[in-house]
C-alpha cells in the first residue's frame, strides 16, 4: 500500500492548528484545559481521518493504564482496561525503544501476536503511537487508530510529536494544578482531623476515624482506605481496626483480618516501619506472591501503606488502595498520610486512656457505694456483739445445732434457720459465715420483719437516682453489698409475697435488676436464712412459696428453745454476767439457789435473749455480789400500788410477776408509748411485736381513762 505523499497546504493546515491550540493552552486554566484539550484531540482525528485518537499510558508490563484524554469511538474505559489479552511488554518494549510504533494493517504484527490479537479485539485495523515520556515503570503518549487498514502519511510521528508536546504539558500542568488542590484539601482534612479529635469523647473516636478515612480517599482519589492496629491481645499480630469502602454497599474487605496469617511478606515490612508503596501489582517482589495473589482476588490495582505513631512508638498503618482500577495513587501523599495517621494514633491512645480513666471513676465511684453501704451495715452489725464463745451449751440438743453447723459451715450451701424469737439464730448465721471460704468477705443482714414492705426490695436489690419519690441519689442493695460474702436474711418468713420471686431468681440464677434500672446485675453470694414463724402454715395460707421454701431449705437447722435445754442455762446466766460486769461496773460472786431454780423453772418465751435481758436488769438493781431473787422482789414492792392493771402484785417469787411488775413500771414511765424512738420497745431491748405479745400473755392493758 503506498503511502501518499503530505501536500504543503496539508502540512500549513495542522501547523496553524498546533499554533492555534498552544495559544490557547497558553492562556486556559483549571478546566478549560481540559476542555481545550478536548477540542484538539476531536481536530486531530478529523485532521488524520480517524475515528479514535487518545492521550494514556501503558505500564511496563504491556498493561493498559487509564488514558488521560480520550476521543472519539472508542471502547468503555471499563472494557479497555479489561481487555484480554493486554498489549503485552514486546510491543511496549519495541515502542519505548524507538519512541513510536506504526501499523497499517494487522499482517504487520505477525511478529507481535500478543499484540496483533489485543488490537484486533479492540477493533484497531492501524494505529500510531508516539511516546512522551518513558517513566520506567510506564510510559506515555499518543495513540490514533482506524478500524481499517491505513497507509499514515511520512511525517506523521513529526506531527503527532509536535502536537503531543504542547498537549500533554498541558495535561501535566493541570494535574499539578489538580494535585496542589488536592494537596490543600489533605491538609485542610488533616487541620479539621486534628481539631475533631482533639475535643472528641472516647464513645466518638471511631464514627470519626471512619469519617476521616473517607475524607481522604476522596482527597487521594482512592477507592479504599483502611486502619491497621496492633492486636490488643496479641502483641505480635496486626489487624484492621476500621476500613473505609468509597462502595457502602461492598461487603468490606479486610475488616477483622489477621495479617499474620494471609500476608506474611507484607507483615514483616510492617514490622520495620517501612512504607510501602505498590503502583501496580507487578511491584510486588518476587516473595510476596500471597499478597500479589490476594490483591488480584479483591481486585486492588495500587497501595499506600504508610507507619503511623504514637507516644509509645508505631502504633500501626494508614492504607489507601486503588480498586479494579489502574489509576496511580500518589506517593506525593505519603508525608501527610503519616501526619493525620498520628493524628488519628493520639486520638486512639486518648480514647483508651479516658476510657481506663473513666473506668477508673466508675470504679471509684463504685467503691464508694459500696463503702458507704458497708459502713452503714458495720453500723448496724456492731450493735449486735459477736463472739465465737457465745456458743454457751452442753446439752444435748444444743450440741446436735453445733454438730450441724460444724458439717455445713465449709460447704457453702444455703442454710435455712428455724427457732422461736431469741433461740440465737443471727448467732449461729455468724458461726456458718465464719467457717465458710467467705470468713474474710462481709457479712450482710438484714432483717426482712423490720422494714415496711415498700423498702424492702430496695434493700434488698439496691434503686438508681430518681427510680421513686424519695430516691435522691443511687443506692446499692444488700445482695450486691454482700457479693463474694454472706448475705442473712432474718425473719424471711416476713418477706412480702411479690418479693418472694426475685428472691427465688437470686438464689437460682444468681441475676438481679435494681430498682429503676434495666441492666441485670450477676452476684455470688452465700445465703443463710432464719425465720420464727411456721412456714408450712404460710405455704398451705398462700403467703410463702412452696418452691422458695424448697430452695432456701437445702439444710434446715432447728435452733431449740431454752426450755428444751435447761441444762445450759446456768453456764448462760454465767457468761452473761462475766460480760456485763465491765459494763455495768459490778461484780456477781454467786447467784442464790432460789434464783436459779426460778431460772431453770422458768418457761421463757423469749428464750437466751430474755435471759440476758433479766440478767442485765438483775445485776443493775443488786446491792451486793449476789444475784438473787430479792433484787426483783425490790423492783415489785417498788411498783405496788401504783398498777393499775388491776393485777395483784402481792410478794411473788415467780419470774413471771417479776416481769410483769418491770414491764408495767417502763410502760408508765413511757406513758405507754410502745412503739418509736424512746418508747417501751427501745427501752426494754424488744421488737415491739414481741413486747405487745408479751403484755397480751401477762394480762397488761393499759388503763381506760
Amino acid at each position: 500500500m503506498s503511502k501518499p505523499s503530505v501536500t504543503q497546504s496539508e502540512s500549513s493546515q495542522f501547523y496553524r492548528l498546533v499554533q492555534e491550540v498552544t495559544l490557547r493552552l497558553v492562556s486556559a486554566r483549571g478546566v478549560e484545559i481540559e476542555t481545550a484539550v478536548d477540542d484538539c484531540l476531536a481536530q486531530l482525528g478529523k485532521h488524520f481521518g480517524v475515528p479514535s485518537v487518545s492521550l494514556g499510558g501503558i505500564s511496563k508490563t504491556g498493561e493498559l493504564t487509564p488514558a488521560l484524554r480520550v476521543w472519539g469511538e472508542l471502547p468503555t474505559r471499563e472494557k479497555s482496561l479489561a481487555m484480554k489479552p493486554s498489549p503485552g511488554p514486546d510491543m511496549v518494549a519495541r515502542w519505548r525503544r524507538d519512541g513510536s510504533f506504526i501499523y497499517s494493517r494487522l499482517e504487520d504484527l505477525d511478529d507481535l501476536p500478543q499484540y496483533q490479537e489485543h488490537t484486533k479485539r479492540m477493533g484497531a485495523e492501524a494505529a500510531v503511537f508516539w511516546v512522551y515520556r518513558d517513566y520506567g515503570d510506564h510510559a506515555e503518549g499518543i495513540a490514533i487508530s482506524s478500524p481499517k487498514p491505513k497507509t499514515w502519511p511520512d511525517d506523521i510521528v513529526e506531527q503527532l510529536g509536535a502536537i503531543g508536546e504542547v498537549l500533554f504539558n498541558a495535561l501535566h500542568r493541570r494535574r499539578a494544578e489538580i494535585e496542589t488542590e488536592r494537596l490543600q484539601q489533605f491538609e485542610h482534612v488533616v487541620a479539621e482531623a486534628a481539631s475533631r479529635f482533639v475535643q472528641a469523647s472516647p464513645e466518638h473516636i471511631d464514627g470519626y476515624i471512619y469519617d476521616t478515612l473517607g475524607e481522604i480517599c476522596t482527597c487521594a482519589s482512592a477507592d479504599l482506605g483502611i486502619l491497621l492496629q496492633w492486636d490488643r491481645l496479641d502483641k505480635s499480630k496486626m489487624i484492621v481496626s476500621h476500613e473505609w469502602e468509597a462502595n457502602p454497599s461492598t461487603k468490606s474487605r479486610f475488616r477483622d483480618t489477621i495479617l499474620a496469617d494471609t500476608y506474611p511478606w507484607l507483615v514483616k515490612q510492617l514490622q520495620e516501619s517501612k512504607t510501602i508503596f505498590i503502583s501496580e501489582l507487578s511491584d510486588f517482589p518476587h516473595e510476596a506472591k500471597a499478597e500479589r495473589k490476594r490483591c488480584v482476588e479483591i481486585g486492588i490495582q495500587s497501595l499506600i501503606l504508610v507507619p503511623i505513631v504514637a507516644t509509645h512508638g508505631l502504633n500501626g498503618y494508614l492504607a489507601l488502595f486503588t480498586v479494579s482500577r489502574s489509576e496511580f495513587l500518589l506517593n506525593r501523599f505519603v508525608p501527610q498520610l503519616g501526619l493525620i495517621g498520628n493524628v488519628i494514633a493520639s486520638a486512639i491512645e486518648k480514647k483508651h486512656a479516658d476510657l481506663a480513666l473513666n473506668q477508673a471513676y466508675s470504679e471509684i465511684e463504685r467503691l464508694n457505694d459500696h463503702i458507704k453501704a458497708e459502713n452503714f451495715t458495720l453500723r448496724e452489725e456492731i450493735k449486735v456483739a459477736f463472739n465465737a464463745n457465745e456458743l454457751i451449751g452442753t446439752s444435748h440438743a444444743f450440741r446436735t445445732v453445733l454438730q450441724q453447723v460444724k458439717q455445713v459451715g465449709p460447704t457453702g450451701s444455703t442454710v435455712l434457720i428455724l427457732g422461736e424469737t431469741g433461740t440465737g439464730k443471727g448467732l449461729i448465721a455468724r458461726t456458718l459465715h465464719q467457717q465458710s471460704s467467705r470468713r474474710d468477705r462481709p457479712l450482710v443482714t438484714i432483717n426482712c420483719a423490720a422494714l415496711p414492705s415498700s423498702l424492702i426490695e430496695s434493700e434488698l436489690f439496691g434503686h438508681e437516682k430518681g427510680a421513686f419519690t424519695g430516691a435522691v441519689e443511687k443506692k446499692i442493695g444488700r445482695f450486691e453489698l454482700a457479693d463474694g460474702g454472706t448475705i442473712f436474711l432474718d425473719e424471711v418468713g416476713d418477706l412480702p409475697l411479690e418479693l418472694q420471686a426475685k428472691l427465688l431468681r437470686v438464689l437460682q440464677d444468681y441475676e438481679f435488676e435494681r430498682l429503676g434500672s434495666s441492666v441485670t446485675r450477676t452476684v455470688d453470694t452465700h445465703v443463710i436464712a432464719a425465720t420464727n414463724r411456721d412456714l408450712d402454715t404460710l405455704i398451705e395460707q398462700g403467703l410463702f412459696r412452696v418452691d422458695l421454701f424448697y430452695r432456701l431449705g437445702v439444710f434446715p437447722i432447728r435452733m431449740p428453745p431454752l426450755r428444751e435445754r435447761r441444762s445450759d442455762i446456768p453456764l448462760l446466766a454465767w457468761f452473761f454476767i462475766a460480760n456485763l460486769q465491765a459494763r455495768l461496773g459490778k461484780t456477781i460472786k454467786s447467784i442464790s439457789e432460789q434464783m436459779m431454780s426460778a431460772l431453770t423453772e422458768y418457761e421463757w418465751p423469749g428464750n437466751v435473749r430474755e435471759l440476758r435481758n433479766i440478767i442485765e436488769r438483775a445485776m443493775i438493781l443488786s446491792s451486793n455480789s449476789s444475784l438473787d431473787l430479792d433484787d426483783f422482789s425490790s423492783l415489785r414492792r417498788k411498783t405496788k400500788g401504783t398498777s393499775t392493771t388491776g393485777i395483784d402484785t402481792q410478794h411473788s417469787e415467780s419470774l413471771e410477776d417479776v416481769q410483769r411488775a418491770h414491764i408495767l413500771r417502763v410502760l408508765e414511765e413511757c406513758d405507754w408509748r410502745v412503739r418509736g424512738k424512746n418508747g417501751a420497745a427501745e427501752r426494754l431491748g424488744l421488737k415491739r411485736t414481741t413486747l405487745q405479745s408479751r403484755m397480751k400473755r401477762l394480762g397488761i392493758r393499759r388503763p381506760l381513762g
